[in-house]
């Protein structure tokens, strides 16, 4: 005796996010280098001293910065939420004594 489920006959297609798809084209691209043999030791050197020397770097600590301004602002937020909270229950204390 088996139940089918009512969403069997009409299934929809899969459709992934913008998200997942732009992180499948990252892997795409990356294929070949996860794949590969790892380059020899002085190319490796070469790459990592182009790596450090690009505006990488500079572009990841923007991105941090900006991170962080993002989790101050929610911190900020938070804590002036908390001091209300703390005031309200004052409040009510100070009601009932």
């Amino acid at each position: 005796m088996s139940q089918e489920s009512p969403n069997t006959k009409e299934s929809k297609a899969y459709q992934p996010t913008p998200e997942q798809l732009a992180r499948w084209k990252r892997l795409d691209e990356n294929d070949g280098a996860i794949a590969g043999r790892m380059p020899p030791e002085e190319e490796q050197v070469r790459i990592f001293k182009e790596f450090l020397e690009t505006d990488y770097v500079t572009d990841q600590l923007e991105r941090v910065r900006a991170h962080k301004e993002k989790l101050l602002k929610k911190l900020k937020s938070a804590e002036e939420y908390e001091e209300f909270l703390l005031e309200k229950i004052e409040e009510r204390e100070a009601k009932k004594g």
